[in-house]
């Protein structure tokens, strides 16, 4: 039985994240599927609007000169989309409010002012809705929520969800130590090189699973496990469905003695992985949700051990999972080793 949110968002035969329509107002009801110059509202996901973006870049017939007169802007389930391509985001957000290429019809003596001016984007108002805040929605907020009036910014104490967590499982998180934001991802991968992957390499124990946070953590793990001639298989987001029965067999079986498994897959699939004896989360997901249920794979192993890396870095992520106050304290505390059973 899947969880309750994978229902709400995946469940359902209608899952298509390519779409956009437009939405015309009128005194006898409301058009579907109108054209969007003539639209009153633009319904549509990041994946069809970045589309549309770039036909218009493409073939010079075609324009996205609608998105200039956006004056609300709302991002829902701006979390669903982060597990997408966030980048697509910034695109269609960097789009809006520009000058138009042409002209469209449009009688230039009823445009305001401040669009001939391009200061639109002052003007308009930015909604943006999700369960949580992360560094790529505080840039969003940062560089494009910029309306002259002023902005504000809801933000969520914790309890964390560590009580979910229905095994014995002793979880051990492992503070390391990295000077910036550029340096992480290596700090991160030298971490674990050193400190934890000889001890994974002279174990002969199997069901090592290995959770990373994003796909481009989990390219470099790859490489590294293949440079060391370790036995390992791949439960990405882009897996083939042929292939997922038998990565997760081998798995099982211990055929293949680690796992890389990574957010995002765990996000679109939600399968029960069995055989996991050891459990080492690389990177915190950013979804709370998700690390109750990875730990709790541990349900069949025999030592129920579970190592977490994190830096001062990951403190949005760690407060989520431990709580705001634990977080506090773990990343500003002189140790580095902390212990939640």
């Amino acid at each position: 039985m899947k969880p309750p949110d994978f229902q709400a968002l995946l469940g359902q035969d209608n899952d298509n994240d390519h779409f956009m329509v437009g939405i015309k107002f009128t005194n006898r009801g409301i058009k579907l599927y109108g054209d969007f110059y003539t639209s009153d509202m633009i319904v549509g996901s990041p994946l069809g609007l970045i589309t549309k973006i770039g036909e218009a870049e493409v073939d010079k017939e075609k324009d996205v000169d609608y998105l200039s007169s956006i004056e609300i802007l709302i991002i829902d389930h701006a979390d669903v989309m982060l597990m997408q391509n966030w980048s697509h985001v910034n695109t269609v957000v960097e789009q809006l409010n520009r000058l138009p290429s042409k002209q469209h019809g449009t009688d230039i003596m009823r445009i305001r002012a401040w669009y001939l001016d391009g200061q639109a984007h002052f003007y308009r108002q930015t909604v943006i809705l999700s369960s949580h805040i992360n560094p790529e929605l505080n840039a969003l907020y940062n560089q494009h929520c910029l309306n002259y009036r002023g902005k504000i910014k809801l933000e969520c104490k914790y309890k964390g969800v560590l009580p979910k967590i229905l095994t014995q499982a002793r979880q051990i998180y492992e503070r390391f130590d990295t000077e910036s934001i550029a340096e992480a991802d290596n700090a991160r991968l030298k971490y674990f090189c050193e400190k934890v992957f000889p001890k994974i390499k002279d174990s002969v124990q199997h069901g090592v699973m290995i959770f990373i946070s994003s796909y481009f953590e989990f390219v470099r793990l790859r490489n590294y496990l293949k440079s060391q001639g370790a036995s390992f298989c791949l439960f990405g987001e882009y897996i083939k469905r042929n292939d997922i029965s038998h990565v997760r067999g081998q798995f099982f079986r211990g055929e293949k003695k680690i796992m890389l498994y990574t957010e995002r897959a765990h996000f679109y699939y939600r399968y029960k992985i069995r055989g996991v004896q050891n459990l080492i989360i690389y990177s915190l997901p950013e979804r709370k949700e998700f690390y109750p249920e990875i730990v709790n794979l541990l349900e069949e192993s025999d030592t129920m051990n579970c190592r977490v890396l994190f830096s001062r870095l990951d403190h949005l992520r760690l407060e989520r999972i431990v709580g705001s106050t634990a977080a506090k304290r773990m990343v500003e505390s002189e140790k580095s080793v902390f212990v939640f059973a």
